[in-house]
């Protein structure tokens, strides 16, 4: 079985980490990091290995701990969107708008 390597693309992070957050509502707090989304839109993720960077939004760290504390990407985008797969068109949208951005080949 071929093992696929992962997509790292450091010019993206970069990016990523210069938006606001996500939510972007009086409850942000902290810094912005760069979430690799659990159900990615571009992509696997596995036992152990995060999704690709094209697979990355920025949360501050208040929704970043939400985030994960709840364990369930969908659940946090239906409490903060009303669309259980908004975050997958959010890292979408953060990749296809990035200086970073390659069309695939």
């Amino acid at each position: 079985m071929e093992m696929k390597k992962r997509y790292k693309n450091k010019k993206h992070l970069q990016y990523i980490h210069t938006l606001n957050c996500s939510v972007s509502n009086v409850d942000c707090n902290g810094e912005i990091q760069a979430h690799h989304l659990l159900k990615p839109f571009d992509g696997a993720r596995g036992m152990g290995m995060k999704a690709n960077d094209k697979n990355l939004i920025p949360l501050c760290v208040y929704h970043h701990t939400e985030l994960h504390r709840m364990g369930n990407e969908f659940k946090f985008s239906l409490k903060y969107f009303g669309i259980y797969n908004q975050l997958q068109y959010i890292a979408q949208t953060f990749w296809l708008r990035s200086p970073a951005y390659e069309p695939d080949k």
